[in-house]
């Protein structure tokens, strides 16, 4: 089996290669590390230089799509994945389903086997286009040989079972995502010692219930003025940060992340329903579990159908979506109880890469059969 992985460099506001982030990274390196024959290419939407370079067993080709040089670089990663005793048996392709066509057309064009891995509902993102109606989306979801998704209701409302569809759910970087001494972490951001704190870490919009979580802490601070907001990531230009008692930190680096989480009392994850993020599969409840700290969240699929077990055990620290008032009876009383859960078991990223590739062996193995010669009665 040899694995050409085709996958998105720069996507939720992070750098797969830089930050070694995410399931595009997670998935290759860990396949790599197991003596499968892997090479991710990464496709840079927004810088202009090609990175080459191997981490461990993982050899990374990053091909920019921007400046004049975009076009020789990607027929020469194309000239060098794709020849010989090189060329892939298997393309995964990750991001957006303009990848996904990338990878639909080099498997076609060398009999490959194509896998689309689908972590998010891309015909949601705000750059699909549907050319002359054309549902690019839906005919990648169609003529894969397999999908992969990184949710439950994405394979439910997307998947083929008959075809080895699979979940493959987004894992934890149990390395990175560790408990840290609140004191220490404190002190990393210059905040106070004694404060009650909560804190909010991802993008900051309306989608993800930001305006809503300020609502609730103007609550909470009318019942005790001594607890103070602590919000972090990229800011949406209408979200304001003047409210009384809320501190922005800015676009942490990812690095950064585990030590902001053990630096507030509560974490809160406000999101709103939308059909974005219904179907998505944040890993950031994994990991605020991880790190060992209280949750308050709302009550959408996202939580409830990737974690159900957990959600279950947090019921008295959930509100329903775009209600203020609820939330911040939440996270009064999750930050008298400092419930925590642990997060499901399997979910570090060598055991999701271990499930994927016994998806990869299936494929192979289905296609073995498929090429055995019938035998005449």
């Amino acid at each position: 089996m040899r694995v050409l992985f085709i996958g998105k460099r720069f996507y939720t506001n992070r750098d797969t290669l830089l930050d070694r982030y995410g399931r595009i990274y997670q998935l290759p390196r860990h396949w790599a590390q197991q003596g499968i024959d892997t090479r991710l290419w990464l496709i840079d939407y927004h810088s202009k230089q090609r990175v080459q370079q191997t981490q461990g067993a993982l050899p990374i080709d990053s091909t920019p799509l921007r400046g004049p040089a975009w076009f020789a670089a990607t027929l020469s990663t194309l000239a060098s994945r794709l020849r010989g005793s090189e060329r892939p048996t298997h393309i995964v392709a990750s991001g957006d389903a303009y990848i996904g066509l990338l990878g639909w057309l080099l498997a076609r064009s060398i009999g490959a086997h194509f896998v689309f891995d689908v972590y998010d509902k891309y015909d949601e993102f705000t750059g699909y286009r549907k050319p002359l109606g054309w549902n690019l989306f839906g005919f990648l979801l169609q003529h894969a040989d397999r999908c992969w998704f990184a949710s439950r209701r994405l394979l439910g409302q997307l998947g083929n079972p008959n075809r080895g569809d699979a979940l493959i759910m987004n894992g934890i970087d149990l390395d990175h995502f560790t408990a840290h001494k609140m004191g220490a972490a404190r002190q990393c951001f210059d905040l106070p010692t004694a404060t009650p704190l909560v804190g909010y870490f991802g993008a900051l919009n309306r989608e993800r219930g930001l305006p809503d979580l300020i609502e609730a802490m103007r609550i909470v601070r009318s019942i005790d003025s001594s607890v103070e907001l602590i919000l972090a990531g990229k800011a949406d230009a209408e979200i304001t940060f003047d409210a009384p008692g809320v501190h922005y930190l800015g676009n942490l680096d990812h690095e950064q992340i585990p030590w902001a989480l053990a630096a507030v009392d509560v974490v809160a994850v406000p999101y709103r329903r939308s059909p974005f993020l219904d179907a998505a599969s944040s890993i950031k409840f994994g990991e605020i579990m991880a790190c060992r700290r209280p949750l308050v969240a709302t009550r959408t699929p996202n939580l409830l159908d990737n974690f159900p077990a957990q959600a279950a055990e947090l019921d008295a620290y959930l509100a329903p979506p775009q209600n203020p008032a609820a939330l911040a009876d939440a996270i009064v009383r999750q930050l008298r109880d400092q419930k925590r859960v642990d997060p499901p078991a399997g979910m570090e990223w060598a055991a999701i890469a271990s499930e994927a590739l016994s998806s990869l062996a299936a494929a192979c193995q289905n296609q073995a059969l498929n090429t055995l010669p019938r035998t005449r009665h």
